[in-house]
């Protein structure tokens, strides 16, 4: 999903819309938290076919979605309470900008904070700051202050999260997030949030990755790219008429195929994101870390595989019976004619998974799959760091 745009009229700045932004406004306004979240992801939903909108039009619609939800006395709140505003300057070596809860929101967000806990740790540090009378705070004093909300609010390892992030995005490393799964198992959708929450704008797809080589290859030289991965057998003439080999077999010698077809063009990717520095989701039925050569990757990036996998057959079923309605081509009946195959196909990658020791989260819910590969991500860059955590903690010792 693309960044959307908003245009505040006043001034005829463009700035991109953050749900993190709206749910603490809307937390401003009197709103509980949960509610505040699942409203702001009910407008970002709701903006997904837009571009750009005015900053009055997004507060009519925000407006609109909390009546709709929880009554005109809300509705009245939020247009009436501005958001927490200060006159308080953050400053650093080369700018100074004015301090907003909003976006130190989404900032401890993007540092693998959950939504409550990066909202409530931005508040406490807008009270102290607001208790202390000053006008400006230095960055390097605010991220001494934040630590010490996390770790006096939630706990050390909140605090040790936040800071490891910060090492993490000093430290001039990539991350590269790999995210396997097969057609239904809820791979893109976690891609998307994580996106969204980690603020890693780039995202790429291995079926997108497929399509571009179909369309300069033809099918005589890279016959199984013309099948999707489940069957991709059926681009292997020596499988074709073959009795002797059973189907299911089958279905994972053609994916196999197709996967060391796709193997450079993933590990290009992957490649070109640590040369260019810059952080990557990569998700996909073709994304084996095991079947990659990324050694000389993993020396000098912080690299994460996991799978997203559903362990109900019903649950596959029905998602795939959905991607009919959401995309019109996508034939959903002949993904759930081979069902079968594609669970078969999912088996086959979780044993190579779990042969590997990589994470296997489960997706039936969304939000908690988003929660556990965020907790997969942290742990690895906590753990990374976790000499240079030792010694700020022995250092500063903050009480709270």
């Amino acid at each position: 999903m693309s960044k959307i745009i908003v245009k505040t009229e006043s001034n005829g700045d463009h700035i991109p819309f953050f749900r993190g932004i709206l749910t603490q406004s809307l937390v401003n306004a009197g709103i509980d938290f949960e509610d505040a979240y699942r409203l702001a992801q009910e407008v970002k939903d709701s903006l997904k076919d837009t571009q750009e909108i005015s900053n009055t039009d997004l507060r009519v619609k925000v407006a609109g979605t909390i009546e709709s939800s929880l009554g005109s006395k809300k509705r009245r709140a939020y247009e009436n309470k501005a958001n927490l505003r200060s006159d308080i300057l953050v400053v650093t070596d080369t700018q100074t900008s004015i301090f907003s809860v909003g976006l130190l929101t989404h900032s401890l967000e993007s540092c693998a904070l959950i939504p409550t806990v990066a909202s409530g740790a931005a508040r406490c540090v807008y009270r102290k700051l607001k208790a202390s009378g000053r006008k400006e705070v230095h960055h390097k004093e605010l991220q001494q202050i934040i630590y010490q909300c996390l770790k006096s609010l939630y706990s050390q390892e909140a605090a040790n999260r936040y800071l490891g992030w910060r090492y993490f995005k000093s430290g001039g490393r990539p991350l590269i997030i790999l995210i396997g799964g097969v057609s239904g198992s809820g791979k893109s959708s976690v891609a998307s949030e994580l996106s969204y929450r980690l603020d890693i704008p780039g995202t790429q797809s291995t079926d997108l990755m497929r399509e571009i080589i179909r369309s300069y290859l033809t099918p005589q030289v890279v016959p199984t790219l013309s099948y999707s991965s489940f069957e991709a057998w059926r681009g292997l003439k020596t499988l074709q008429n073959n009795d002797e080999i059973k189907h299911e077999a089958k279905v994972v010698m053609g994916f196999l195929s197709q996967l060391e077809t796709m193997s450079p063009a993933l590990e290009a990717t992957v490649a070109r994101s640590l040369t260019e520095g810059r952080d990557l989701i990569l998700e996909g039925v073709h994304v084996i870390p095991s079947r990659l050569d990324l050694a000389e990757v993993a020396k000098n990036a912080i690299v994460v595989p996991v799978f997203i996998a559903t362990t109900k057959k019903s649950v596959l079923r029905t998602r795939l019976a959905a991607r009919g309605s959401e995309n019109k081509k996508r034939k959903a009946a002949r993904y759930i004619e081979r069902l079968d195959d594609i669970w078969g196909l999912q088996s086959f990658i979780l044993s190579e998974a779990d042969e590997e020791g990589i994470p296997i989260i489960h997706s039936a819910s969304i939000e908690q799959a988003v929660t556990e590969v965020i907790e997969v991500v942290s742990n690895t860059v906590v753990k990374l760091y976790k000499p240079e955590l030792e010694s700020y903690n022995n250092k500063v010792g903050f009480d709270g």
